[in-house]
């Protein structure tokens, strides 16, 4: 462990004293308690996964504006302000959603859109979204892998037709 403490000391230049002192601090904090690891390290089993936290929005925490509309769908469309536009501001997230002519089909898409980007944000591959996502992977891997299989393990024909005329 001295070995990485001094590796990276002197890599740093002697400005960065403070925090050469911090990283030997740091990770003489933390490796104290490790066991010594014999190699090869067996595979950890896969603890199941936690639930999903479930999402909730809340009024205060979302800024709502009504802004105009762009695009194809003509005057109508341009001159009215149908288009919602959600901020999360605890997060950042932003959703625009123009896809009707009605201001609350939109805020209704709009807000359902929101909640699945914040539960994707929230549980990753354990959201609704992620796991959509991680299925259709899988079925284009699996996809990958059949055709691999039919197709590239038949010769090409050209190299029938060389040993022929020999």
């Amino acid at each position: 462990m001295s070995f990485v403490i001094a590796a990276v000391s002197r890599a740093l230049s002697p400005r960065l004293a403070c925090l050469r002192t911090a990283i030997s601090v740091a990770l003489h904090r933390y490796t104290t308690d490790i066991p010594d690891i014999e190699w090869p390290v067996p595979p950890i089993k896969r603890q199941s996964s936690r639930p999903p936290t479930p999402i909730k929005l809340e009024e205060q925490d979302i800024e709502e504006k009504h802004i105009r509309g762009w695009g194809n769908g003509g005057q109508k469309l341009n001159k009215t302000s149908s288009c919602v536009q959600l901020l999360h501001r605890p997060t950042g997230t932003m959703v625009t959603c123009q896809d009707t002519r009605y201001l609350q089909q939109n805020r209704k898409i709009a807000f359902k859109r929101l909640k699945d980007k914040l539960d994707l944000l929230a549980n990753g591959s354990n959201s609704k979204t992620g796991k959509k996502i991680a299925k259709l992977q899988a079925r284009k891997h699996k996809q990958r892998q059949r055709a691999k299989k039919k197709y590239h393990s038949v010769d090409p024909p050209g190299d029938q037709i060389v040993e022929a005329a020999k």
